[in-house]
């Protein structure tokens, strides 16, 4: 099944340059931020940064670029391009193309064959706990726990739910579908986006922004959906990417998520993920923090109870950057007694 091939070694990879429109952000002193800007900067820096901006109530209150990094840069986005999946199935479901509990089989046909894999729906694609990873041949896909049983980052729910939203658009290309709806409203652009030999854009991993583009989709995440007095995406079909699933509470639908730990215990036949399975996981910090994360320590924070939207840019090439140490940097916190730094993740998961 074509859909399902990995993208081979020697793929070419072509780039979509989309049209910017200049937006003209606000700006507040420092002063009347109340945050500790300097310490968030300088731990980002030290850590291989690239660049930090802050957002607060909608004003630019930090932009500074580290490290030989610039304004105008475009950065790959690496795995912090999953959130753009959560804004594809919100308008998707704003344009009756899709419900996030239908069956995926329901458009792919090739997925009626088993009874397994005909169950799949399409938040647990986005949720990555369809149970499909690659094959050992790295050609294909097979089914490596039952739909809904168990977490698993990586990127092949997502290359699935791309072939599904590309069959539901018949024909319209996912990034001119996202750029029409959402970026060119924003005045912003999709620098680039790496696509397979067949065409096909990577949700999992591939586009490329400057760091103030990347803060305004943040800032439209947070006022969910909500832009210059337009409502872009339905806000209560955008809030599901908050949403965690049974399996993993701290991960919604392409983004990471600091929920709590469940009082009781999960439903039954599902194995709940634990805590190398959560990017970030602090009691002390706010518990409706949206994150967006890439390897190398691309990172989009949304903290709606602060009024805050933050980018973080860099080359990590070391796992030193801790996504809780930088979060008590910026808002002046100390851990609370027994909170430790966050887990160490999974290989897998984005640093």
């Amino acid at each position: 099944m074509n859909y399902l091939e990995a993208m081979p070694a020697s793929a070419t990879l072509r780039f979509l340059i989309l049209a910017a429109v200049a937006v003209v952000l606000p700006r507040v002193t420092v002063a009347q931020s109340g945050l500790q800007l300097p310490a968030a900067a300088r731990y980002s820096a030290e850590q291989e940064g690239d660049a930090v901006l802050v957002f607060r109530h909608d004003s630019l209150v930090l932009e500074e670029y580290q490290n030989g990094f610039d304004a105008q840069s475009p950065h790959q986005l690496a795995s912090g391009t999953k959130a753009f999946s959560c804004v594809l199935a919100a308008l998707g479901q704003a344009d009756r193309l899709i419900t996030l509990d239908e069956p995926v089989a329901h458009t792919l046909v090739e997925f009626q064959d088993d009874s397994l894999t005909a169950r799949i729906t399409i938040r647990q694609l986005l949720s990555l706990t369809s149970g499909l990873e690659p094959d050992a041949a790295g050609r294909g896909l097979t089914l490596d726990s039952r739909p809904g049983q168990r977490f698993a980052y990586g990127g092949a729910g997502f290359a699935v739910f791309g072939e599904v939203m590309t069959r539901k658009l018949q024909g319209e290309d996912l990034v001119a579908y996202l750029t029409r709806r959402v970026l060119t409203p924003l005045g912003i652009e999709v620098a680039q986006w790496l696509r397979d030999s067949a065409g096909r854009p990577g949700l999992a991993s591939g586009a490329a922004m400057t760091a103030r583009a990347w803060g305004q989709f943040g800032l439209l995440l947070l006022h969910r959906g909500r832009w210059q007095g337009r409502q872009l995406i339905p806000g209560a079909a955008l809030a599901e990417c908050g949403r965690g699933s049974p399996a993993n509470p701290g991960y919604g639908l392409g983004m990471w998520l600091n929920a709590g730990e469940p009082s009781g215990p999960p439903p039954p036949g599902v194995e709940r993920a634990g805590p190398k399975d959560r990017l970030i996981l602090a009691p002390d910090l706010p518990h409706d923090l949206w994150l967006a994360a890439g390897a190398g320590g691309q990172r989009l924070y949304i903290l709606p109870s602060a009024g805050l939207v933050v980018v973080r840019f860099g080359h990590n090439t070391r796992p030193d950057y801790k996504d809780d140490v930088f979060l008590r940097n910026l808002l002046g916190r100390r851990p609370a007694a027994g909170v430790s730094a966050d887990p160490e993740p999974s290989p897998r998961h984005p640093r």
